[in-house]
């Protein structure tokens, strides 16, 4: 049997590694410098960055190991997992109709 100092570092450490290795997801500016000045395939580019970008937050969301551990040991750290995902989700969404509206106003065909 683990002596009980041992087991409560094992188990601080794997706490802190929760606690610091929550998945997070890159947040964007949903307006940036230089927007106005892309081209019509610039902003097709971009918004295909913003599609794999949001195919990164999904996967961040489902049954993975940190999301599995934070919900036996941690359900704080799943909870914001999952809001962090939910706010980089919606500035991926504006950022997306910014651009749109862009592409619009240039008169830019599909």
């Amino acid at each position: 049997m683990m002596p009980l100092f041992l087991r409560n570092a094992v188990l601080s450490a794997a706490m802190s590694g929760l606690l610091f290795g929550c998945a997070t997801s890159q947040k964007i500016q949903v307006v940036q410098p230089g927007d106005q000045n892309f081209s019509c395939n610039a902003i097709k580019d971009e918004l295909g960055k913003l599609d794999k970008a949001q195919e990164d937050i999904d996967s961040k969301k489902g049954v993975t190991g940190t999301n599995v551990a934070a919900a036996l040991f941690w359900l704080p750290g799943l909870a914001y997992t999952y809001y962090d995902a939910g706010e980089a989700t919606r500035l991926i969404s504006d950022r997306k109709s910014s651009l749109t509206t862009i592409y619009n106003n240039k008169n830019c065909t599909s």
